[in-house]
């Protein structure tokens, strides 16, 4: 087992050395070897992004007590309790940068709080390895661990982990569970078997049962499924049920509704999507942010929408569904974006659910270039059971026929429990949408930019524009040497720690300026070599000017990730959307950060590979330097059924249930 430990001195202003350690453990106690974390090593600028970690990772802690959340456990281990068949000591580790409170506690069957107090069974206080006493079936968990093992090597098994989205090879957790340390009452890791369980059957990340995984359960295109002639319409041949499950004007129906008894008329309907979509006929101003007007919304969408619904007897200026101009591609399910998908949010929630939909120009011939997402939150309560019952409902689909009537079912029992009206008795509208977001082209005025926005239903029960979620206002990265670059990057520079591990929330406000933006715009070319003019990301000025540099290359990466048009753009390698806009009867292509294959829009996969599964992106800002940048590797879909695979994997209260538990990394990012 390998495990890290740095030592932090602060001499003047910052001098910081770390040293990392490795733990080999025994019953007669622990010896030191000298280690670089795997992640470190594939990383090259990742040793000065531990210094900066550590930095302010105590600051950070005593400004935000919500990043007081745990994060993915480096480690996990077991050991045997001489002469109890019936517990395991179990012991988590994090590096001190990573996690410092004195406890851990966790609900998986049962609450089990994990102790770093030197106390009972914890060996030693403040090391890092917070103990517990957990219960178990000895003797059938060493079966389960050796089972696993088997299969791990008929199958081929490689060790592909995810860390903060990046997918990477790391041979130490290739896990080869030690069955005879194990026998001797030695602790042995168990992380290499828990990271396993999502694909310990496949050899790589696109096998053939990961595959259907991702096509049935994570992230659903097929045409059988989003053109179901039961569920949705299609306003162009007038053809399929305008009222289906899955149809454009169902979907706003219920959004539009005040309570599943207060069901909206079609006037009602009308005037909710009126509302919103004449937001882009005035120019609107969010966190002293200003979006201008976009009136090609009157051409584009609302007057041959008015025409068309007058046509055949509607009352005038009310809209007809049945002239929705918007097609269904894609339905995802975003388990992943449970316990912690915000951390500020005072309670867990079992992830979200997601309908995507583009624009149809309005004389049926072509697909715009505008993609609609309601994003729901899935409201059921977070405990192992729910969360077990909920993944399980998911991961059944791959057992049936992809786009059939058994399956089709299947998945509309599953997209109600959270688009209908009266899903979330507290919010506005009883509504379940966590938000809604656009992103297009179509409308903007010359020069043409691609915009995102993001809407939430308010309290008076209508959809307004809001911030778009962890990105700074445009100004912000405009990548010259003024004082509001400088105040992004003192963001940056001054949150790196959790920036870095993917725990940070963009403020609205940042050192008493407006931070967020009201809108989020993709200004230059989104993909190709990063060399002048580089594909859009975020970032500060080079280093000649302190001020307004960013010092981590990865903090860089993640915070522009993380943000809507970095995601959308340079750091993935994607031409502005991640599912393409297609006409009826095409089914939609997705971008390389979702497949592991490069999208459209003129996306390179930098290893050449398009069979290998992942996509390669060369940094944007080429850090650490022009001759040897960082190479970041995607494939978000399988991270996703990965995930999902590894979860129904195990049972409640079990010794990988609680492993898988303590290893899961919560994501934190929009996309």
């Amino acid at each position: 087992m390998k495990t890290s430990k740095k030592t932090l001195t602060i001499v003047t202003l910052l001098v910081v050395t770390v040293t990392l350690l490795s733990w080999k453990f025994n019953n007669s106690g622990k010896q030191l070897s000298a280690y670089i974390h795997p992640y470190t090593s594939l990383n090259p600028d990742a040793q000065s992004d531990l210094q900066v970690m550590t930095f302010i990772d105590n600051a950070d802690r005593n400004r935000h007590p919500e990043f007081n959340s745990i994060p993915g456990a480096e480690d996990v281990l077991i050991k045997k309790i001489p002469g109890d068949n019936s517990h395991l000591i179990m012991m988590v580790y994090y590096s001190k940068e990573n996690y410092s409170a004195s406890s851990v506690t966790i609900s998986n069957g049962y609450t089990i709080t994990f102790k770093d107090d030197g106390k009972g069974y914890d060996e030693k206080a403040g090391d890092g390895l917070y103990t517990a006493r957990i219960d178990a079936d000895v003797k059938e968990f060493r079966q389960q661990a050796f089972d696993i093992l088997k299969q791990m090597k008929d199958n081929g098994y490689k060790p592909y982990r995810y860390v903060s989205r990046e997918l990477v090879y790391d041979p130490n957790v290739a896990g080869t569970f030690d069955t005879q340390d194990f026998d001797a009452n030695k602790a042995v890791s168990i992380a290499g078997i828990t990271n396993a369980l999502g694909s310990a059957t496949s050899k790589t990340p696109g096998s053939n049962l990961m595959t259907t995984i991702a096509n049935n359960c994570v992230f659903i295109t097929n045409l059988g499924v989003v053109e179901d002639t039961v569920r949705t319409w299609n306003f162009c041949t007038q053809k399929g049920n305008v009222n289906g499950a899955w149809s454009f004007g169902t979907i706003m129906r219920q959004l539009a509704s005040k309570s599943p008894g207060q069901i909206a008329t079609d006037a009602q309907l009308s005037d909710f999507v009126k509302n919103w979509l004449n937001t882009w006929l005035t120019t609107q101003i969010v966190n002293g942010d200003t979006v201008q007007a976009r009136t090609l919304m009157n051409n584009q969408i609302l007057n041959p929408w008015l025409s068309a619904s007058k046509s055949v007897g509607n009352p005038q200026g009310q809209l007809d569904m049945r002239f929705a101009p918007f097609k269904l591609t894609a339905i995802a399910n975003r388990f992943d974006l449970r316990t912690g998908q915000k951390f500020t949010m005072p309670f867990d929630l079992c992830g979200e659910g997601r309908l995507m939909y583009c624009l149809i120009n309005n004389n049926c011939t072509a697909a715009l270039n505008m993609t609609v997402i309601f994003e729901y939150s899935v409201y059921k309560p977070n405990t192992c059971d729910s969360l077990k019952s909920w993944a399980q409902q998911w991961f059944n689909l791959k057992n049936l026929t992809l786009g059939s009537s058994a399956y089709n079912q299947a998945l509309q029992a599953l997209t109600d429990q959270f688009t209908l009206c009266g899903t979330n008795p507290n919010a506005p509208n009883q509504s379940s949408l966590a938000q809604l977001r656009t992103n297009e082209i179509t409308l903007s005025p010359q020069p043409k930019i691609w915009e995102l926005k993001e809407f939430h239903v308010d309290t008076s029960g209508s959809l307004i524009q809001t911030t778009v979620g962890q990105t700074p206002a445009d100004r912000y990265d405009s990548q010259i040497i003024n004082s509001d670059v400088q105040r992004m990057a003192a963001y940056v520079n001054q949150n790196a720690g959790t920036i870095l591990k993917a725990q940070f929330i963009v403020p609205d406000q940042w050192e008493g300026f407006a931070f967020l933006g009201a809108a989020s715009h993709i200004m230059t070319a989104p993909t190709g070599n990063p060399v002048p003019p580089k594909p859009f990301h975020w970032d500060g000025t080079d280093s000649t000017n302190k001020k307004t540099f960013i010092k981590s290359g990865n903090a860089r990466s993640n915070f522009s990730l993380q943000t809507c048009n970095g995601c959308h753009a340079g750091e993935t390698q994607t031409g502005f959307t991640h599912v393409d806009p297609v006409f009826f009867g095409t089914e939609t292509t997705l971008s390389g950060f979702l497949t592991g294959k490069a999208g459209s829009g003129g996306a390179i996969d930098f290893d050449n590979d398009s069979t290998n599964g992942k996509m390669s992106v060369k940094d944007p800002a080429l850090r650490p330097s022009k001759t040897s940048p960082t190479i970041r590797t995607f494939n978000d879909i399988n991270r996703r059924a990965q995930d999902l695979k590894t979860f129904v994997s195990t049972t409640c209260g079990s010794v990988l249930g609680i492993s898988a538990q303590l290893m899961f990394q919560p994501v934190n990012m929009v996309d």
